[in-house]
């Protein structure tokens, strides 16, 4: 990662003040909770969501942008957590795929409906796919293992790798359901189905990421989820901008996007970064020696992927010579 510090002045430290307020309000609620009903649990829950939001979010406003990567890794993995625990706690059911499609079938107005209607459908209208970025319990373990940057994505068959889980997936259920008369949307079977997979989504997760030198081989390869969250991401109102003018070509946000999004291409062709497989991690956006990029809101169409798939070395610098001599 390049080695910089962008100097910030006091206007945009005023920014850091609103999530460290929250933070105390938090805790004051947390603590006058605790001394007017005597639960403990939710002093923790208040204090542990004030934690995520000064000490997390917070302090990814604060941190120079070479050490936003890394505090964004906190917020991930203090949020990931939080929701992870609460959907064992709550004992709602199977919170994975094959959950949701069981509660449909059963006629819905469940927790997991709810819950995919927000985070999955609904949700990336808005915000993309923040979600993946910032709150899965899966991506906060793969964040931290020590191969955040792949450089290129694997072609050909490995793209359809997801869609053939999914639909794995729903002819599964459907088998179940129909032939079996079996409904895993809820129930202890459903809670210790949902255990197995978490575990089973770990380990497979960790083993693509060493095999393929790529913490997050398992989100764009395989993960079924990936399928509901591109077919609304692509109507995202936030994504990321910049200024073509800035932009020197280094393609220092291509090289590392962990999702191996070819962002220079986007912005210099006068666009935002339209690909679906944007999960608004902001490394771009650290990364970028001129500042040229942003996150913004606006309408726009989304689905236009340009994804780098080129895997030979240096391949920046073969491309600039293949250019300059195209223009010779």
């Amino acid at each position: 990662m390049p080695n910089r510090d962008i100097t910030r002045d006091a206007n945009h430290r005023l920014y850091i003040l609103p999530p460290l307020v929250i933070m105390l309000a938090l805790w004051g609620i947390g603590l006058t909770r605790w001394f007017h009903t005597g639960d403990a649990l939710q002093l923790v829950l208040f204090g542990y969501i004030g934690l995520i939001v000064g000490a997390g979010i917070g302090g990814y406003i604060a941190a120079a942008d070479r050490y936003r990567p890394y505090a964004r890794r906190l917020v991930i993995l203090l949020l990931g957590s939080l929701l992870l625990a609460t959907a064992f706690i709550t004992n709602h059911g199977n919170m994975h795929l094959e959950g949701l499609f069981f509660a449909l079938l059963a006629g819905g107005g469940t927790w997991i409906v709810l819950h995919y209607a927000i985070a999955k459908l609904v949700g990336p209208i808005f915000f993309g796919r923040i979600w993946c970025g910032w709150a899965c319990w899966y991506a906060m373990i793969f964040d931290l293992l020590p191969y955040p940057f792949s450089h290129y994505r694997r072609a050909g068959r490995w793209g359809w790798l997801r869609y053939i889980h999914f639909v794995v997936i729903l002819l599964v259920v459907a088998v179940l359901w129909y032939g079996s008369g079996i409904s895993g949307a809820a129930g202890q079977g459903a809670m210790i189905a949902f255990a197995l997979g978490v575990l089973t989504y770990y380990a497979v997760g960790v083993v693509m990421a060493v095999t393929l030198k790529g913490n997050r081989a398992f989100c764009k390869y395989l993960c079924p989820i990936a399928i509901p969250l591109k077919a609304t991401a692509a109507l995202s109102l936030l994504k990321v901008s910049g200024v073509p003018d800035h932009c020197a070509d280094c393609e220092a946000c291509v090289e590392m996007c962990p999702m191996d999004i070819r962002v220079k291409d986007y912005i210099t062709n006068g666009e935002r970064v339209l690909s679906t497989e944007c999960t608004l991690c902001q490394t771009c956006i650290s990364v970028c020696p001129h500042d040229s990029l942003k996150l913004s809101f606006g309408l726009d169409s989304g689905g236009k992927e340009i994804i780098d798939y080129d895997a030979s070395p240096g391949n920046r610098e073969l491309r600039r010579e293949q250019e300059t001599n195209t223009h010779a």
